[in-house]
């Protein structure tokens, strides 16, 4: 992709929370493999420069940064009203809009999508009806964590940011040293002898002079500086606001702004060494569970998202090093599909990587090429399983160049896959994740083994296809490993993943509708248009996430999947690890994964379903029923994956055996 950012500022000093954010994601888009350009709206003077591998634009150059960066997408900061009047240039160029704070104007216009840092920032809006983004900021661990000092910190000397508290704190604990990071403005109240001022700088000088963050903010829209201390394992007290408690969660204590006695007694308390250390120990244990990459991934994949179909160019030519090192390679298994982990994450690609790894795992050679994903690098690596990106053209003439044994495919390549395997007389696996007959199409071309995800799945398309009962094949159910999803505690939300309407978007809103007392979480898809509209207030939706025992299952209470269809249900499975019940439209693959451990119920029927959830949310014999009944169904179908991912390994194994007989005859 190329990207046009449109800033107050970049890369200047002192910089903001909201600066800081800014740059990172773009320095993770740049990372990514996209282009960055910045236009700066300051009135600072200047040349274009390069920085962070971003071409930096002063205001003037603005029509030179759009002629040479020609953008897919373009991302501004909400109340810059200079980078209005740019946008209005590139009205047919998707919009992203960065609301980092909680202003006063809350009319932010029609983006195609707007991020906030926080779900508390996002309610601060509640006329927006667009498109949203609730993802906090990446704050790079390597960047701030340090040895923690000996003093009480407060980083901003204004009202907004509690200077007026710790003026007071100070005046009451003269035998303690204060320190505060001055920011733009005056300081609002003569500091006390033992309070030091200082200048804004390095933030790991800061936290490596502190022993504690205050935070007796009157307004956050997220916390970043209370996360950033936390790394370092600095306990942070701070008001009870709801974007603080986002970003800190229990790792904080929380304090009225205007209870100077209780700041008072809990700075005390913390000089007690086991009092903390134990809460040192809880900022660090909070800030270790905070995944700066995955950030990263969900805010490229949302603007990846933006992009009109075919406005990217097709995928680039690898570099010619790359393709070589290919060339070079004779694995025992390609796998040739059009996406791959972590750039997709949809059951069947999650499916197929696991497949791999576990062939990768038995000591086989493999590799997975991947044909439709432009967003995606030349070569990666994932749990061990090597991954590459070529198109289309490039990756038929790699793989003939590497002759694989075995080459496997699905959906989009598989037909290409199978008569390539043909031409190379090699072996081909086709994997069949749905009895539609686009799946089934390759079947005709006789591939040497068909992995279907499930019993049903084999049987519906058996009285259509005659190839069914006569190519060998392996029923091999997606695999889910519950030590991957299983989360230590689960939540309070009653959860839909994926909010198209094939997946039951409107029961779920529905249900949400009627039980105004329950909290839902909605997690949006990596495929389908996502019904993002109506937020009702007992809602929350978050982007897609590589994470989802500690974003989605550690968060859940009940699972929703009035789906029209499923295959099978991967996202069901995985709620069964943690013993979360599951709802379900009974689709015959959501039955084929559930066993008795489901409750079934028409996706129409909403009433039925706030029954369900009424009986199922409180604690009480038919929860726990119901949940141990998922642990139950859970431990059955681990075992079952254990048996069938033998199989499969097996499976191949054979085929690898029959290529090197053919070899040697």
């Amino acid at each position: 992709m190329r990207i046009l950012a449109v800033l107050p500022t970049y890369g200047q000093v002192p910089p903001t929370g909201a600066v800081i954010t800014t740059r990172e994601y773009l320095r993770g888009l740049v990372k990514a493999g996209h282009t960055v350009q910045v236009v700066t709206t300051g009135r600072q003077s200047g040349r274009p420069r390069m920085e962070d591998g971003v071409q930096v634009w002063p205001l003037g150059n603005w029509r030179n940064a759009i002629h040479a960066g020609r953008p897919h997408l373009v991302i501004t900061h909400h109340g810059d009203r200079r980078a209005t009047l740019i946008v209005r240039h590139l009205w047919r160029v998707p919009h992203l809009l960065m609301v980092h704070g909680m202003s006063g104007n809350r009319d932010l216009g029609s983006p195609a999508l707007a991020w906030f840092p926080s779900q508390a920032c996002r309610d601060h809006y509640p006329q927006f009806a667009g498109p949203a983004i609730v993802l906090p900021p990446p704050i790079d661990p390597s960047r701030y964590g340090t040895t923690p000092g000996d003093m009480v910190t407060l980083n901003g000397a204004t009202v907004a940011k509690g200077a007026d508290v710790l003026a007071q704190v100070a005046a009451r604990m003269p035998d303690t040293r204060f320190l505060v990071v001055k920011t733009v403005g005056r300081v609002p109240a003569r500091m006390p002898r033992n309070v030091e001022l200082i200048d804004r700088t390095d933030p790991r000088q800061v936290y490596a002079r502190s022993r504690v963050l205050l935070m007796p903010s009157t307004v956050e829209s997220y916390g970043r500086a209370g996360v950033e201390a936390m790394l370092s394992g600095i306990p942070v007290l701070a008001s009870p606001l709801p974007g603080l408690r986002e970003a800190l969660g229990d790792a904080a204590t929380y304090i009225p702004r205007e209870d100077i006695d209780r700041w008072v007694e809990e700075l005390r308390r913390l000089t007690d060494p086991g009092v903390y250390a134990e809460a040192s120990a809880k900022a660090r244990e909070h800030a270790a569970g905070l995944d700066c990459a995955g950030i990263l991934r969900e805010f490229e994949a949302a603007c990846a998202s933006l992009v009109r179909p075919g406005a990217v160019e097709p995928l680039a030519p690898a570099p010619a090093a790359a393709v070589g090192a290919l060339h070079e390679r004779s694995p025992d298994v390609v796998a040739w599909i059009h996406f791959g982990v972590p750039y997709r994450r949809a059951g069947s690609e999650t499916m197929l990587h696991t497949m791999m790894r576990a062939l990768r795992d038995a000591g086989l050679d493999v590799l997975v090429v991947c044909s439709a994903m432009p967003e995606a690098p030349p070569l990666w690596d994932v749990d061990g399983v090597p991954y590459a990106a070529l198109d289309p053209g490039a990756a038929g003439a790699a793989i003939r160049a590497m002759r694989p044994r075995i080459l496997l495919s699905h959906h989009d390549f598989a037909e290409s896959s199978v008569a390539l395997s043909k031409e190379l007389r090699t072996k081909s696996v086709l994997v069949v994740h749905s009895d539609f007959d686009i799946a089934a199409r390759p079947l005709a071309l006789w591939p040497d083994l068909v992995v279907y995800n499930t019993e049903w799945v084999r049987r519906s398309l058996a009285p259509r296809y005659l190839e069914v009962e006569h190519i060998p094949h392996l029923v091999v159910h997606p695999p889910v490993i519950p030590e991957e999803h299983r989360a230590p505690t689960t939540g309070d939300r009653v959860t839909l993943v994926n909010l198209n309407r094939h997946k039951g978007v409107d029961t779920w809103r529905g249900a949400a509708a009627n039980l105004r007392t329950l909290p839902f979480l909605g997690v949006t898809g990596g495929h389908g248009k996502q019904i993002l509209r109506p937020v009702l207030r007992n809602m929350r939706i978050i982007p897609q996430t590589s994470d989802m025992r500690t974003d989605v299952w550690a968060h859940t209470r009940v699972l929703m999947m009035p789906s029209v269809y499923e295959s099978y249900g991967m996202a069901a499975v995985e709620a069964l690890a943690s013993g979360i019940p599951v709802i379900a439209h009974p689709t015959p693959g959501l039955r084929e994964a559930l066993g008795d451990a489901g409750t079934f119920i028409d996706r129409a029927d909403v009433r039925s379903w706030v029954e369900a959830i009424r009986e199922l949310y409180p604690d009480g014999e038919r929860r726990a029923a119901a949940v141990a009944s998922s642990l139950s169904r859970s431990a059955f179908l681990t075992d079952q994956m254990s048996a069938e991912t033998k199989q499969w390994v097996e499976a191949v194994q054979a085929l690898l055996s029959r290529v090197v007989e053919a070899s040697a005859a």
